[in-house]
């Protein structure tokens, strides 16, 4: 199995670790060499493509594209290694690859413009989770009776055949996102807005998104249910610990809806926060690991690497 130096050395430099957000857990956790990409927000490539850039409104063509030739950079990356491992290398999309909440149309208008980034993720056979921004896709297929390739959960074994992660989205664990409340459905309405404004001004949601961390890292100071974390980059908050560590021990005791009981369960991968981040909480005699593994938009280039016992979050480029 190709561990994690080995894959940063076979990138000639061009993947590193993100801040210092690497450990080795105490268990393996994965037989595979797996990769999770997190949301991408693909559009129309219009002034309101997040995919393309944070400063798009202030960048040429050229430049903003440069952004995408980075991503195919590392899909070319991905696919030679998938010659030489095959099998042995998995590569997960956790959903939000579209943003159909911003979307003029359908998907087609979409594909249309990326078909290079979605061949390439096809021809790496990578499994998709379902994002709070692609969920009408869900629902879509759903309702016409079709099979729909996308996962609400992708679950990964280790070399025992025992399954150790999971991954999902994130918006599962969001009280403004989560698709099945009621919140939810407001959070997508304000995002509709957002995303209109976005024509007149196109850093709207960054702005709006800067203020929210101000009023986050403030508040997170006084409320425990925000969890700190120490980042070399500042002061950071997730808050999103205390519940996935609950989802897992519901798994391991097999208390959850699907009656499944999966008492090896100890890691977490998610997106949606845009936010790359690495924890880990000991409970009730087991250490719990959550990986946040950041987001390819507004400028972002992070992802996820789980190779045995080894976990980190990289970016490329």
């Amino acid at each position: 199995m190709v561990n994690i130096d080995e894959f940063l050395t076979r990138s000639g430099g061009k993947a590193t670790v993100h801040k210092n957000f690497r450990l080795t857990a105490e268990q393996e956790l994965t037989e595979k060499l797996a990769i999770a990409v997190p949301d991408m927000h693909l559009l129309e490539k219009g002034p309101n493509d997040d995919f393309l850039d944070a400063q798009r409104a202030k960048q040429s063509l050229g430049e903003r594209a440069a952004h995408e030739e980075r991503f195919v950079d590392f899909l070319d990356f991905l696919t030679e290694l998938k010659t030489e491992l095959k099998e042995d290398l998995e590569i997960v999309q956790l959903g939000d690859m579209y943003d159909l909440w911003q979307a003029r149309g359908n998907t087609n208008k979409i594909e249309s413009k990326y078909t290079n980034v979605l061949g390439l993720m096809d021809k790496l056979q990578t499994a998709y989770v379902i994002g709070n921004h692609d969920f009408d896709l869900w629902n879509y297929y759903k309702k016409k009776g079709i099979t729909f390739k996308r996962e609400w959960r992708h679950y990964a074994k280790n070399k025992a055949g025992e399954v150790s992660v999971f991954y999902e989205h994130g918006f599962q664990a969001d009280f403004a996102n989560n698709q099945e409340r009621w919140t939810g459905v407001i959070g997508r309405e304000i995002t509709k807005i957002v995303g209109a404004m976005e024509y007149i001004e196109p850093d709207i949601d960054l702005i709006l998104g800067n203020t929210w961390d101000s009023i986050s890292r403030t508040f997170s100071i006084y409320n425990a249910g925000l969890t700190p974390v120490k980042d070399p980059a500042g002061f950071n908050t997730h808050e999103y610990i205390n519940h996935y560590v609950g989802v897992i021990e519901k798994y391991r005791n097999g208390q959850t809806d699907d009656h499944q009981q999966l008492p090896h369960l100890v890691c977490a991968v998610i997106g949606h926060t845009h936010q790359a981040r690495l924890v880990t909480r000991p409970h009730n005699g087991v250490t719990y690991y959550l990986m946040d593994c950041g987001s390819w938009v507004n400028g972002g280039h992070e992802f996820g690497i789980i190779t045995g016992n080894e976990v980190a979050v990289c970016q490329w480029g």
